[in-house]
């Protein structure tokens, strides 16, 4: 299967359980898809391989989803030891990964996994305050349930505090011995990550404008593999920011997907050259960087995004 017929349909599938989608064309970005649904947001990267992804793209695609408060997710259909499995979840830099039958499932079919792959093969975790009082219920010790399963008598005791992972031959052994359900689902749409927010600008000129946009009042994430250089923020107000020297068509095609993100991600955008006219390409402001020093702080800036976004539509529409 083609990348490219791969992320279409992953957008299919997202389109089709209600999700708003926006899709990115750039090479190397750290994400390929955004998608919301209702309070739920989505950074999604498609590959082949699972392992093609960088450390870069990920810690970006991690610090994206712990600012917006969204899931990342990395949609392949294999790795280099084989073909993903359906069904089950991996993981590549702290991130779910998976094929887009088990995304498929879990949007239309409600039907969440449960199972992972780690080294050595699949897992899953299982409800341990349940597992301790249905052995204590069947009066077994510690010991005879570890003997019935095969395992350690440390491994119960992992398995009933949820700090130990349980191999499917365990697992189905042990919803035998109970005759109940054990295993607990993987929610991948709920997924959380870590991720440092404090990342340097990586050019002079980014340098000088990110100190600019602080002594506005704004807080500044530093992004790598996007469409934009940086996410500004204040209270409330998120602005996807592009850097750059003059404006090109690079600027402009980015400045278009920005005005699609920022649609998804309920963000305003914004981009600063060196030098170039004030305009806006698809709802996002282009501004030289000495504007900047009109401005007083933030509201300022924000007021300056409506102004210029409200005289466009005033040009359309007379």
């Amino acid at each position: 299967m083609e990348r490219e017929r791969l992320i279409k349909t992953v957008e299919t599938i997202l389109r089709s359980s209600g999700y708003r989608v926006a899709r990115l064309d750039l090479k190397g970005s750290c994400f390929d898809l955004a998608a919301s649904r209702l309070f739920l947001l989505l950074f999604i990267k498609v590959v082949l391989n699972i392992d093609t992804i960088t450390e870069e793209q990920a810690e970006d695609l991690k610090r994206l989803s712990k600012f917006f408060n969204a899931s990342p997710l990395i949609i392949g259909i294999r790795s280099k030891g084989g073909d993903l499995e359906e069904g089950v979840v991996y993981e590549r830099f702290g991130i779910y990964a998976l094929r887009p039958e088990t995304l498929y499932d879990v949007l239309l079919n409600n039907e969440l996994p449960a199972v992972f792959a780690e080294r050595g093969g699949f897992y899953v975790r299982i409800n341990g305050k349940l597992l301790k009082e249905l052995r204590e219920r069947h009066g077994y010790s510690i010991n005879e349930l570890a003997q019935l399963l095969g395992v350690s008598r440390k491994s119960v005791i992992n398995y009933e505090r949820g700090e130990q992972a349980v191999s499917l031959d365990v697992a189905i052994r042990l919803e035998e011995i109970f005759d109940e359900a054990l295993v607990e689902p993987i929610d991948i749409l709920k997924s959380r990550v870590e991720a440092s927010l404090d990342v340097k600008p990586e050019t002079p000129l980014e340098k000088e404008i990110f100190e600019r946009l602080k002594k506005l009042g704004l807080g500044l994430v530093k992004v790598k593999r996007a469409p934009f250089n940086a996410i500004s923020s204040e209270d409330n107000i998120r602005i996807l920011t592009g850097i750059d020297q003059k404006k090109t068509r690079s600027t402009v095609r980015r400045a278009e997907m920005v005005s699609e993100i920022g649609r998804i991600v309920n963000s305003e955008g914004l981009f600063i050259l060196e030098k170039t006219r004030t305009e806006v390409v698809e709802n996002v402001p282009l501004i030289p960087k000495d504007s900047l020093r009109e401005l007083r702080d933030a509201d300022e800036l924000i007021e300056l995004i409506e102004k210029l976004k409200e005289e466009i539509r005033e040009k359309l529409f007379s």
